[in-house]
């Protein structure tokens, strides 16, 4: 599976908390930026982007949704000046730098024309 950079076990506890016959296809954990909150999963499938929240000191327990749109909302672009973060429904979230591609792999799926890279060498 494409963008899994978590544990089975976590896999396993993220399906109670998505649809009947969604299938996750990336999900990777971030914190929201600025906040003392506990961090949260972002969850990527075929249909839908559900941000879960996790435990303080435990990110391998979701306890409940934080925010859920339709597949069609990108998460990016990530924003790598500092520390990497991304901005979805309005909340500024950062995530590790090993992370980046898997946020970059899962609006790339959606075949937006920004996602492609730019040419080096447009002159020629």
């Amino acid at each position: 599976m494409p963008g899994m950079p978590i544990s089975s076990k976590l896999r396993e506890r993220i399906q109670g908390f998505l649809e009947t016959g969604e299938r996750i296809r990336y999900a990777f954990p971030a914190e929201i930026l600025g906040s003392i909150s506990p961090g949260v999963v972002v969850v990527v499938t075929q249909q839908s982007i559900t941000v879960l929240s996790t435990g303080i000191f435990n990110r391998s327990k979701p306890k409940g949704v934080l925010a859920k749109s339709p597949r069609g909302v990108r998460l990016g672009p990530v924003d790598t000046n500092a520390a990497a973060w991304f901005t979805f429904n309005g909340v500024h979230y950062e995530v590790d730098d090993e992370y980046v591609p898997v946020v970059n792999a899962a609006d790339a799926e959606l075949g937006s024309p920004d996602q492609v890279p730019q040419d080096p060498l447009p002159e020629l």
